[in-house]
């Protein structure tokens, strides 16, 4: 077994998702993320130049009744599943704050997965927690993927970096004034919105959306994901649903952005 890192914290735990018992199963860790904690998987791999970091989403935030949660940890992590197919290595996962860690991270509180989600505070974790995985796969840049909420985190994260090779996003809302009012409900008051993000380079950038996805419709999404990506993007809509069945288009997306790589 690899040798844990003294950054990590607590014990490792392994978790393979359904239908990849072939894949061996990643162990779940522990990062300290400046003053927070967050979770973190990889496979057993060696370095590399370039690390994909895929991060999940926002889990469950509310009930069916639209309460807040007690835990946001997901019952299905789709981010999970999409780092699992990821077809390149080095490769990593990572969690989002209090997703796996709410009884260790004595800081968490309701509003880190509702209303400040994409806080200034949870993009500066998120960084930090980036930084570590990235000394750890001894990589000089970093591709930032995400499903969901993790694909708008990826795109928050890249503002404030100089080594991101790209920006691969599944079924994200890029526009959380228009997502909300879609949905007619609460803006998200303490959060930063990706449709207002600018990078200090251009950043290739690939955007997947679902024609089959009531909650993240790319007709809502698509302007927000052009801007965000100007020439240096591509926007495509596959016949998905919100959470079914990314990872089988992990390859697809990694192939695109490699396209504008080159």
């Amino acid at each position: 077994m690899r040798r844990i890192a003294p950054f990590l914290l607590g014990l490792a735990i392994f978790f393979a998702p359904a239908g990849q018992a072939a894949d061996p199963p990643w162990p779940r860790e522990t990062l300290k993320a400046g003053d927070r904690l967050l979770a973190a998987a990889a496979p057993a791999q060696g370095p590399g130049e370039v690390l994909t970091i895929v991060i999940e989403g926002d889990g469950l935030s509310h009930d069916h009744r639209g309460r807040p949660t007690r835990d946001p940890t997901p019952r299905k992590p789709v981010g999970l599943e999409i780092a699992r197919a990821w077809p390149s290595r080095p490769v990593a996962w990572l969690g989002r704050p209090c997703q796996y860690v709410l009884t260790a991270d004595s800081r968490c509180q309701a509003r880190d997965w509702t209303v400040a989600r994409f806080s200034a505070e949870a993009v500066a974790a998120t960084n930090a927690a980036i930084d570590t995985l990235k000394a750890r796969a001894g990589a000089r840049r970093v591709v930032l993927a995400g499903w969901s909420g993790g694909g708008t985190m990826a795109v928050l994260a890249a503002q404030a970096r100089t080594d991101v090779a790209g920006i691969v996003t599944f079924a994200s809302p890029l526009d959380l004034a228009a997502w909300t009012g879609r949905h007619r409900i609460s803006p998200l008051t303490g959060s930063l919105d990706p449709a207002k993000a600018s990078f200090a380079a251009p950043i290739a950038q690939v955007h997947l959306f679902g024609s089959l996805d009531g909650n993240v419709p790319p007709a809502v999404m698509r302007g927000a994901a052009e801007r965000l990506s100007g020439g240096r993007g591509i926007v495509v809509v596959r016949p998905e649903r919100h959470d079914c069945c990314w990872p089988r288009r992990a390859a697809e997306a990694q192939k695109l952005l490699e396209s504008l790589r080159r």
